[in-house]
């Protein structure tokens, strides 16, 4: 008899804790662009140099908090196949991250840093999907 798909995402799963690593590193950067949109748009890769952007920083702080809190509930909910599915579908915003930032940037580290997130993702999402 093979386990319940929730009893194979919990934490006795390394894809679980693969899972929680992205969702608190999401979470953090959320917070750091909400609470210091300075720091975090350099760390995105696009600095705010007016006050005028600082609150589109924090825009984007607050979507990567609100995407670390989705997954914290589906990992609390041991939603493995459903987190596959979340992450596959959430690609869009790394890769929009990639080319925004290279269309204003070009090519700088930035770009290897949000191109392994999708890397990541897409990883991780497949292997939840497969995972049995």
């Amino acid at each position: 008899m093979s386990p319940s798909p929730a009893a194979t995402f919990s934490p006795k799963s390394p894809l679980y804790w693969l899972c929680g690593a992205l969702a608190l590193g999401i979470f953090l950067i959320g917070l750091l662009a909400i609470f210091a949109p300075r720091i975090g748009s350099v760390m995105f890769g696009m600095p705010a140099t007016s006050s005028e952007a600082t609150p589109w920083v924090c825009l984007a702080g607050i979507r990567d908090v609100a995407l670390g809190l989705v997954l914290f509930a589906m990992m609390a909910l041991k939603e493995g196949r459903t987190t596959g599915i979340l992450l596959l579908l959430c690609i869009v915003v790394p890769i929009t991250d990639v080319t925004t930032v290279f269309l204003r940037t070009g090519l700088t580290y930035h770009i290897f840093v949000h191109g392994s997130s999708i890397l990541y993702m897409t990883v991780i999402g497949i292997l939840l999907l497969r995972h049995k």
